[in-house]
């Protein structure tokens, strides 16, 4: 993803998620640093290039797919900490480590995955009946989940695997470190997850 991509993909989908999220979390503001989240995350393309790449490999055979793309998106917004709360005092005795904001992983996390299916739109391999679902992404349950009685709003379905996606990746931050090779992994599950959730519940197969 190049400066002009990279650039309508900040204003098209960051800058409104992030407003969503302001707008629900009073007390949390976004900072539209463009230059400095795209200079982070050309620098983490560039450091996973380089772990990937034989020394024999031609330009073409360093091109990363979609969930390595996402990935190198989703560390840069944590590294960059495009949200931020207006105060911190702990007003209520309340604050601790784990209460604290995971806001901006929460945030990129959203956009890595918002990549992912904006690009699963766009190729021309995945299945019509597939991305008509794409709309109502598909989680795994967890066993900490349980379904509301009557409950038919696909929103709030599997919001705890999301969760333990998100604190995840806020412990991971503070304390061992990010692989994107790993998150980029969880991307590319996430992907067949949904495609094997389509046909189980569909019953369909690709022709």
């Amino acid at each position: 993803m190049e400066r002009k991509e990279f650039k309508d993909f900040f204003y098209n989908t960051v800058s409104i998620l992030a407003a969503r999220i302001c707008d629900k979390n009073p007390g949390i503001n976004f900072t539209k640093n463009l230059d400095g989240l795209f200079e982070e995350y050309l620098n983490q393309r560039t450091s996973l290039k380089l772990l990937i790449k034989n020394m024999d490999d031609p330009p073409e055979k360093t091109r990363l797919d979609r969930h390595k793309v996402a990935a190198c998106i989703t560390v840069a917004i944590i590294k960059t900490r495009l949200l931020y709360q207006d105060n911190l005092d702990d007003v209520d005795n309340s604050y601790s480590l784990v209460k604290a904001s995971r806001i901006n992983e929460q945030l990129a996390f959203l956009c890595g995955l918002n990549l992912v299916i904006s690009y699963m739109l766009e190729d021309p391999e995945i299945d019509s009946k597939i991305k008509d679902t794409l709309e109502n992404f598909r989680f795994p349950k967890t066993r900490y989940e349980k379904k509301k009685e009557n409950d038919d709003n696909n929103e709030y379905k599997y919001v705890k695997y999301i969760d333990s996606v998100i604190r995840g990746l806020y412990y991971a931050n503070i304390s061992s470190g990010l692989s994107i090779l790993l998150l980029s992994n969880i991307f590319f599950l996430l992907e067949e997850y949904h495609k094997l959730s389509c046909f189980v519940l569909t019953d369909t197969t690709v022709e």
